[in-house]
Order: C-alpha cells, then structure tokens, then sequence
C-alpha cells in the first residue's frame, strides 16, 4: 500500500449533489495483519497529526458504521457532518467535502463513483517523513509504543512515555 508522504495539489472527483454517499470497506488483507485499526491508540496518536481531527473522526465514525453493516450502507452527508461538528453543509467546498477529499488525498478513502466512498478500516504505520512532521514529543514515542510487547507492532497497548 502506499501512502501519500506529502501531499500533492489534486482535483477531487466530481461530488455527488443527492447529499449522501454510499459507503463501502476498502479492504486490504496486507493492511488488516500488519496495519493498525483506526479507531486504535497507533491511529489516535500518530495519524491524528497527518489527517487532521475532522479526517479521523470522520474515518473512526465510518469504520463503526461497517462493523454494524458490513455490507455497506448510506451515509446522509448533512447528518454525518453535524454528528462530527462541521456544520450542516454538503456542497463542493463544505467542510464534509472538503474532510472526505483529505482522506482521499492521504488514501485512507477512496471515491469509486458519483456517491461512492470506500474506507479503508486499517492504517499503515506512519513513514518517516510523516512522522518527521509531527511534534517531538509523539516523534520519541513512536518507536518505544512499536517495541512495547503489548501493542504487538499494532498499537492498541500502554499510554506511552508522551501523551503530546
């Protein structure tokens, strides 16, 4: 799997004016052994950094959404948004959009069509760069919270020597 490093400019794909979008998993068996859930301590602590509260929140809300109904369901864009706090708007530069289009730009969503959204429901280790950019207080605990035999290279163990 790769992930965006640094994010580069990028045009969305056309957004869906019905105002929900159907969501789907993106599974990745490779993702689901070695990766971290999302709604896990690894994810929390060092994607939140890279995606941004909105992103995570929004990726965290998704993933329950298909442990409920792992075939899919509809997401109505306008009660999601204001479930998470960004306000009630779904047009093309809304805070709902523009959250869906980070965590398409850091592959941790994908739109497959007009309304279509898949999520990915596990996330890779950061890379260095990624980490690089974060304070340095969560950069010295990265490590030490891998090599913690509770977290078993997959988060999810101890709170860690930082919790910046």
């Amino acid at each position: 799997m790769s992930v965006v490093d640094h994010p580069t400019r990028h045009r969305a794909p056309e957004h869906d004016a019905s105002g929900t979008a159907e969501v789907r998993a993106w599974w990745d068996p490779g993702l689901a052994a070695q990766g971290f859930e999302v709604r896990g301590a690894y994810v929390e602590r060092y994607w939140l950094g890279v995606l941004g509260p909105s992103a995570l929140f929004l990726v965290r809300r998704l993933a329950r959404g298909l442990d409920e109904h792992p075939g899919g369901f509809r997401m109505d864009l306008a009660d999601t948004a204001r479930a998470i706090g960004l306000g009630g708007g779904t047009g093309r530069q809304s805070p709902i959009v523009r959250t869906i289009d980070r965590c398409c730009l850091f592959n941790v969503m994908r739109r497959t069509g007009p309304g279509q959204l898949e999520v990915r429901t596990h996330l890779p280790r950061l890379t260095r760069r990624q980490l690089e950019r974060l304070p340095l207080a969560v950069q010295r605990s990265h490590d030490s919270f891998l090599a913690h035999p509770s977290n078993g290279g997959r988060g999810g163990g101890p709170p860690g020597p930082s919790a910046a």
